[in-house]
């Protein structure tokens, strides 16, 4: 998996979690304890964004085996007649 799909993935799970605070009846403590943690996963998924536009990573030149791209073999002519 992807750092930005881990990242963009982290920050929808707290968002979630504050939402499902809010949604389902729970007590007083436990909608604030589930706010603050998923305040606390929202703020770590966007500090990975931010890691992520600051430092980006380098691409390497190499490409994998299994991606190098394969020449289409070329069609043979065939000869035209002409009436």
């Amino acid at each position: 998996m992807g750092s930005l799909t881990k990242a963009a993935l982290i920050c929808g799970s707290g968002s979630m979690i504050i939402l499902v605070s809010i949604l389902i009846n729970f007590p007083f403590a436990v909608q604030i304890f589930l706010l603050i943690t998923g305040l606390a996963v929202s703020v770590y998924g966007v500090f990975l964004l931010v890691k992520m536009v600051v430092n980006p990573v380098e691409k390497t030149s190499e490409t994998p085996a299994e991606q190098i791209p394969v020449p289409a073999p070329k069609k043979k002519k065939r000869p035209t007649s002409t009436l």
